[in-house]
């Protein structure tokens, strides 16, 4: 038992957050798990835990993609989507459709009043079983933040007559409910949209038409979509006029038809999984399509202000308020996209090397190495089913962020899987311009699948300390010739960022050090990223003395197999005053630099994960 990880990178996703929300603490790592006695069922509360695990048993029984919308519609379980639909219904802005929420439990809510009335069951009959059905399946489904919400707005309308209470009263009584349960209830997208949008339907003028309510809605969500989610698609606004009907009167209906009748006849539910196919597909080309905006994230005092304008906006239906809301938006952008500051940012990508550098206004944005781990082949059809690795969790949401869409270049130091394995990841979602690797490396096959696998159109450039310099920040000082792109053949970058002396040398050992101080005598560096996450085969002592570092970065993956970085080495660092500053202990590690002067910042403060490091970090 374990506890749990907290977020190590900037915008990176809080798991222990997220889990302690559910009073969940700790985490047990087991390698065999057996059943050694099934116990009884005991409680309304454990049968409905049972029937959703017997459903969940069912649905993966299934073909995809229906068994994964049958996970995420009936029992609110997202870990059978794929990525392909995730990216599709993030871009276009209806997320909140394949998520249990208050469209689902209208939606349910007929259809249980339908079949009831041709089955000839009084309403009054209906209603009851409703109230007794809708909390146990808030237990099914999942008891996300928007089914809580749900399920006790419709209680309160099933007992409306001995209630009188009306939809407002309702909401209240759902949100006060949902923050006793979970008082970080409002701190997730989930949780803001459902009750935002909730509370402002009965708020909007009566009568308007479709179209105009989608507008508001639209409108209103964006602050908080921006927040979370850093980009949107003009078609969000299209997208959500027409899904909202074709959902409710087709996509439903045709997953739980297909979910019914798989287990009797299968062929109407092949059917309807080649409808969800073809479903799919629509959706991904839509979601293809130009008009994203990648905007980046706003401060939470922006989007506070930007919210607090739509209002206005709403209450006032004027020009004016247009022009103001339209100029704040403008304001933010240009803030998010043209900083005055540079940033020289090392990503916590766990055992490997990722690098980002932003120069003032985002001039140029460049990556050194993107991290990765040894994985094997996979086929076509597993891939599209595969959760998004570590780089696009991490690297790739960190960029959006900051509204980078466009890498300029990419420098991978060497051949190895933990320093370019997530080069496809990053290709298809940014646009890169051209990859710079060590001469030698560009016709390697390794490289060139990865290439052909992200369809790279970009140039490929193959460095040596004698090649004309790619870009003004950067300047190669190793290798000084041809080689097969191993460890001793590590491009060395050297850089001046903020006032300090910054130098890159991917996994260089320790011959290469000293040939790269024998090739440039004079060369001075303060800040030194480590050769080989802080091996012993790098970091020579004259090395370190003759560069005059003063802060030593080691990029290493917690409870690595190599036990890196090495206790000496660490030792000998602080023997001579430099300071190590490693992702293990402080997570993402930032130097944020304005003209000749600059700011270190770390996402952790170094002692939460104490218990992770090694001793060498720990003393």
């Amino acid at each position: 038992m374990q506890p749990l990880y907290p977020a190590t990178n900037d915008q990176q996703f809080d798991s222990r957050f997220y889990n302690q929300q559910r009073r969940i603490y700790n985490e047990v790592r087991a390698k065999q798990v057996a059943v050694v006695q099934r116990g009884s069922v005991h409680g309304i509360d454990q049968l409905c835990h049972q029937m959703r695990y017997q459903l969940e048993r069912y649905f993966k029984r299934m073909p995809q993609p229906l068994a994964g919308y049958c996970q995420q519609l009936i029992i609110g379980d997202s870990s059978g989507s794929n990525s392909e639909l995730d990216a599709a219904v993030r871009r276009l802005g209806i997320i909140h459709l394949f998520c249990i929420s208050g469209m689902h439990i209208i939606l349910i809510t007929n259809l249980v009043q339908v079949v009831g009335a041709y089955l000839g069951i009084e309403k009054e009959l209906l209603d009851r079983m409703l109230i007794v059905f809708l909390p146990m399946y808030l237990i099914i489904g999942g008891g996300s933040t928007s089914l809580v919400r749900a399920v006790i707005m419709a209680e309160v309308a099933l007992c409306q007559k001995i209630l009188k209470m009306d939809g407002l009263d309702g909401w209240a009584i759902s949100l006060i409910v949902g923050l006793l349960w979970n008082p970080y209830l409002l701190f997730n997208l989930g949780g803001q949209l459902s009750y935002l949008l909730s509370l402002s339907l009965p708020l909007l003028e009566k009568g308007i038409s479709p179209l105009k309510q989608c507008w508001w809605l639209s409108l209103l969500s964006l602050p908080a979509i921006l927040y979370h989610v850093f980009e949107f698609h003009l078609l969000s606004l299209v997208a959500s006029y027409v899904m909202i009907p074709l959902f409710g009167t087709l996509i439903f209906p045709l997953v739980v038809i297909s979910a019914v009748s798989f287990l009797l006849t299968p062929v109407i539910a092949n059917i309807g999984n080649s409808l969800l196919l073809v479903f799919q597909r629509l959706l991904t080309f839509f979601s293809d399509l130009p008009g994203e905006i990648h905007y980046g994230k706003p401060s939470l005092w922006w989007a506070v202000i930007l919210f607090i304008v739509t209002l206005c906006l709403i209450e006032n239906s004027s020009k004016r308020w247009y022009v103001i809301l339209g100029s704040l938006y403008f304001a933010c952008f240009m803030l998010i996209h043209f900083p005055l500051h540079g940033e020289v940012t090392f990503v916590d990508i766990g055992q490997g090397d990722n690098i980002i550098v932003e120069t003032p206004f985002k001039r140029r944005v460049y990556m050194i190495d993107t991290g990765g781990k040894v994985t094997f082949q996979q086929p076509k059809w597993a891939k599209m089913y595969t959760k998004n690795d570590v780089s696009h969790r991490v690297t790739v949401n960190y960029l959006k962020s900051q509204g980078i869409s466009k890498v300029d270049t990419i420098y991978l130091s060497h051949h190895d899987a933990d320093h370019i394995g997530y080069l496809p990841t990053v290709i298809k979602e940014m646009d890169v311009k051209q990859v710079a690797v060590p001469a030698g490396m560009e016709s390697q096959s390794a490289l060139i699948n990865k290439l052909r696998e992200s369809d790279f159109d970009g140039q490929l450039i193959p460095v040596t300390d004698k090649s004309k310099q790619i870009n003004p920040e950067l300047k190669a000082v190793h290798p000084f010739a041809p080689g097969k792109a191993e460890n001793g053949d590590s491009m060395a970058l050297y850089g001046r960022f903020g006032g300090h002396n910054f130098m890159f040398t991917g996994d260089l050992d320790r011959k290469g050090e000293l040939e790269v101080l024998q090739h440039y005598p004079g060369i001075k560096a303060d800040v030194l990223k480590l050769g080989h996450h802080g091996s012993r085969t790098a970091s020579d002592p004259q090395f370190l003395k003759g560069l005059g570092v003063r802060i030593g970065i080691i990029s290493a993956g917690r409870f690595n197999r190599y036990k890196h970085p090495n206790d000496e080495v660490v030792a000998e660092l602080k023997q001579d005053h430099i300071l190590p500053l490693s992702t293990q202990q402080y997570g993402m590690i930032k130097y944020q630099y304005y003209g000749d002067h600059g700011r270190w910042i770390t996402k952790l403060k170094g002692d939460e994960l104490r218990w992770t490091l090694p001793n060498s970090l720990n003393n």
